[in-house]
């Protein structure tokens, strides 16, 4: 094999590596980013008064809230961020949140 050759598989394996530690990392990412400043860094908050505590809830009632959000069912001032999220930004959501509770 050439060097350019292995130059390059060397740039693909270290590429791979640096995303699969970005979608571990994206559901951390995503909650300090976009519902920490209401919901607390560890959902210890109630949202501007009205919601329920995050650490209160399993994971599938935070996907259920998230995915009720996202269709507008339920209003409220995080629609916008909601709306945006996808099915695998829910479940990893979802599935970080549970880990925040003490």
């Amino acid at each position: 094999m050439n060097i350019s050759r292995l130059a390059l598989l060397a740039v693909l394996l270290v590429s791979s590596g640096s995303a699969l530690a970005q979608a571990t990392q994206a559901p951390n990412l995503l909650y300090k980013k976009n519902c920490a400043s209401c919901h607390g860094r560890f959902g210890e908050k109630t949202a501007l008064g009205k919601a329920r505590l995050l650490t209160e809830l399993s994971q599938q009632e935070i996907a259920d809230g998230l995915t009720a959000r996202k269709a507008g069912t339920i209003v409220g001032a995080g629609n916008k961020v909601k709306a945006r999220l996808s099915d695998e930004d829910i479940t990893g959501l979802a599935e970080f949140i549970v880990t925040l509770k003490r």
